[in-house]
């Protein structure tokens, strides 16, 4: 990762040729958790994967309302309502940001987005009003695209991400790798990966939104305009010295489409 500037705060935008926008922001407080805002989250879609009944099924929530995803420092997850900064929603627990107790940082997938088409424009502050702001670059106009987005402790660690679709899966290669890169916040790295599937045609209503342990993660593969499958990956870890190997080529334990 090669971003120099560190902040516990930090506005994310997309730019392309034909719009600038914001997509989230980002905080991390002395705790080490994480919280991550969007002015798409009011009627957001949470996809989540459950057991019910001794099978395996995958879950819509419809909007919860304009609030904030959490992820604390101890590995619970959830989303957190503003109006009801109590009421947590979705818990998961998963790998740890920060052990205080041992002062060590873990690395851990935060969530998986399928975007709908991004129009929020700040213009009271544009990009780079501030200097914390960062962008992701695209080179052509904007098309649907799905983002992951990891948390890698700040110790000058060099990520190496691996990722693959199965071949009835790919549109455009090497189109359908969009780029990687990432940004810094208090405690540790924010690295992200972009890239889309065959049938991402047409952005979605409502971003689709995904989160899991930190392990495994979700990737959203587009079965249809309107549709797609959910897979839980199970990635293969190395790390060795500061250079992180993240092979992300399994599948774990199935898939699963959306009505």
């Amino acid at each position: 990762m090669n971003e120099n500037l560190t902040s516990n705060k930090r506005r994310i935008f997309i730019r392309s040729k034909d719009r600038v926008c914001q997509l989230f922001s980002f905080e991390q407080t002395l705790d080490g958790s994480i919280y991550c805002a969007s002015p798409d989250f009011p009627d957001a879609h949470w996809v989540t994967i459950e057991k019910c009944d001794d099978q395996i099924l995958l879950m819509t929530t419809e909007s919860l309302g304009q609030g904030k995803i959490s992820f604390h420092g101890t590995g619970m997850v959830a989303i957190r309502p503003n109006d009801n900064p109590k009421d947590h929603k979705h818990i998961v627990k998963g790998n740890y940001l920060i052990d205080l107790s041992k002062g060590m940082a873990g690395m851990r997938h935060l969530f998986t987005v399928f975007l709908k088409e991004p129009q929020y424009d700040p213009s009271n502050s544009p990009l780079f009003n501030r200097k914390s702001d960062y962008c992701l670059e695209a080179n052509e106009e904007l098309k649907p695209l799905v983002l992951l987005f990891f948390a890698i402790p700040k110790q000058g660690i060099e990520v190496d991400f691996q990722f693959c679709l199965h071949v009835e899966d790919m549109g455009n290669i090497p189109g359908d790798i969009l780029g990687l890169h990432g940004f810094g916040l208090r405690y540790h790295d924010i690295f992200w990966f972009a890239y889309r599937t065959k049938h991402m045609v047409k952005w979605p209503k409502q971003s689709q939104i995904s989160y899991h342990d930190g392990f495994t993660f979700p990737v959203f593969i587009g079965t249809g305009i309107g549709t797609y499958r959910l897979e839980n990956r199970q990635p293969k870890y190395s790390l060795i010295n500061n250079h992180l190997v993240i092979v992300c080529d399994q599948k774990y334990p199935d898939d699963y489409s959306n009505p």
